[in-house]
């Protein structure tokens, strides 16, 4: 029997046997910069599709910063809300009785 469930402070985290795991912070470095590599290819490809569009250079480069900033902050907050960024596994969590 398979049993779901969420750990009182609702962060998903990774999971090792009973326990819950933190990434450390490399491995959070890394997902920002997946998170930064990702918006910048879809800033590129907003940029160009608006300029092929008809819209002028610094119009398009406007959009493709808007789009680049739009899918960072969206990168950023989903990983936040799953539990993978924040304080690393090594650094306890604030609230944590000692």
């Amino acid at each position: 029997m398979v049993e779901l469930r969420l750990p009182a402070d609702w962060s998903t985290t990774l999971v090792e046997g009973d326990r819950l795991m933190r990434p450390t912070f490399p491995v959070q470095v890394l997902l920002v910069l997946l998170s930064f590599v990702s918006s910048l290819l879809a800033s590129v490809v907003a940029g160009v599709l608006s300029h092929e569009a008809g819209t002028q250079v610094a119009g398009a480069v406007l959009y493709g910063g808007g789009a680049f900033v739009g899918w960072m902050t969206l990168c950023v907050t989903v990983l936040t809300a799953l539990g993978l960024l924040g304080t690393p596994a090594e650094g306890g969590r604030p609230n944590d009785p000692e």
